[in-house]
């Protein structure tokens, strides 16, 4: 118990150091912008057993990270296919070229255009299928062990209590 208890307060402390560091430092402040038509897309194989028919040609660009790398912005597109995604990440797509229709695990099924916007939790799985190619860009929202969690949330609340 005391060794929890010690990691616990020393990850609370790290946590303490890179807020201040990345509050009082400072960190960039400019905002990301890119054109798919000249982003530098990089290959980004699907899973040889998640694909159900075709043979998915996938490439991703990534625009951004979060100053704290808790989220990611990309450009994603694949060719036309039909396959099984598993979300590792909270997602938050918006469909920019192409169409798709994504089938739930409880059968709800969703035509996707562009414009639209989807989320998908961590865990989720989707059956998707691909027309045409498809361009969308993603937010990846990236999970932390419970224990950093619960840190970050706690030194949240301190904070809040001393400075409001």
């Amino acid at each position: 118990m005391k060794r929890i208890l010690a990691a616990a307060l020393l990850l609370t402390v790290a946590g303490a150091y890179v807020e201040i560091r990345l509050h009082e430092g400072g960190r960039p402040v400019a905002g990301t912008a890119m054109r798919a038509g000249i982003a530098a897309f990089n290959p980004a194989p699907i899973p040889a057993e998640w694909v159900v028919s075709g043979d998915p040609v996938t490439e991703v660009a990534e625009v951004s990270e979060t100053h704290d790398g808790s989220a990611n912005v990309y450009l994603w597109r694949t060719t036309a296919s039909t396959f099984r995604w598993t979300h590792h990440s909270d997602e938050i797509i918006t469909i920019l070229d192409g169409d798709v229709f994504i089938t739930e695990a409880d059968g709800k099924r969703h035509h996707l255009t562009p414009g639209d916007v989807a989320h998908f939790p961590v865990g989720s799985v989707q059956l998707w299928e691909v027309p045409r190619t498809l361009l969308k860009s993603a937010i990846l929202k990236h999970r932390h062990p419970a224990l950093v969690e619960a840190s970050l949330r706690w030194m949240r609340r301190a904070r809040a209590l001393v400075v409001g």
